[in-house]
């Protein structure tokens, strides 16, 4: 018998990773009776000035994108992006932690070590401690793929990224997931890139033909405790 699934933890580096990675599953967990939390680590896109003042603020998308998924509780912290690495690890699983300790989340979900970026791969080692047997409620961990950062991964020399657990999928949920990301703005891009609209619902139908269904998003389940 599958374990049900009631209260939902998902731990990010940047705004729209929840979306990209895992935004159809999150809707239809939400539609399910689910309780979720988002927890972000960053809020703009620093890194993308070079003197660091023309910036853009996340933090009404990463809340517009939660309330059209379904999440019920978001906490949005003040790390700079792709600096995560300039902070200590401990305080960042710290962060994780409280997450775990005040939610009591029985799932976890975050980003995955075959992920190119730094800040994704950082993080979902602190969400990894702050999930460990024996330290909190969670009870199952998955880790999710983002477009550019987990399929450049592999030509790095990382990991790669290897899905055991899809979850089917209808066409609301993806037209949920994609009207999320549009609540990012600029982070769509223009087909063929992968974080476009259409990439998105390719990636989508992809994932679901692997295992004969019209939708479906992938996931590396690390650890399920039925």
């Amino acid at each position: 018998m599958l374990r049900m699934m009631r209260r939902l933890l998902i731990a990010v580096a940047h705004g729209d990773d929840e979306t990209l990675g895992a935004g159809g599953t999150i809707a239809k967990l939400a539609d399910d009776g689910v309780r979720i939390s988002l927890c972000v680590l960053t809020n703009d896109d620093g890194s993308r000035s070079e003197s660091g003042l023309n910036v853009t603020p996340r933090a009404s998308s990463i809340e517009r994108a939660a309330k059209i998924l379904g999440i019920e509780r978001v906490t949005i912290h003040t790390y700079g992006d792709n600096r995560l690495d300039t902070v200590g690890h401990l305080e960042l699983n710290r962060v994780f932690e409280r997450e775990v300790r005040d939610f009591e989340p029985d799932t976890l979900f975050t980003t995955s070590m075959s992920d190119l970026s730094l800040d994704h791969q950082i993080v979902s080692r602190a969400a990894r401690v702050a999930g460990r047997p024996g330290r909190g409620s969670v009870r199952e961990i998955r880790c999710f793929e983002v477009r550019s950062a987990t399929d450049c991964g592999e030509a790095s020399g990382l990991p790669t990224f290897r899905p055991n657990c899809w979850q089917p999928l209808d066409s609301s949920h993806i037209e949920r997931k994609l009207e999320a990301l549009r609540a990012y703005g600029d982070e769509v891009e223009a087909w063929p890139n992968p974080r476009s609209e259409r990439g998105v619902r390719a990636l989508a139908e992809y994932r679901g033909s692997q295992v004969t269904t019209d939708y479906a998003e992938a996931f590396e389940l690390l650890r399920a405790v039925l």
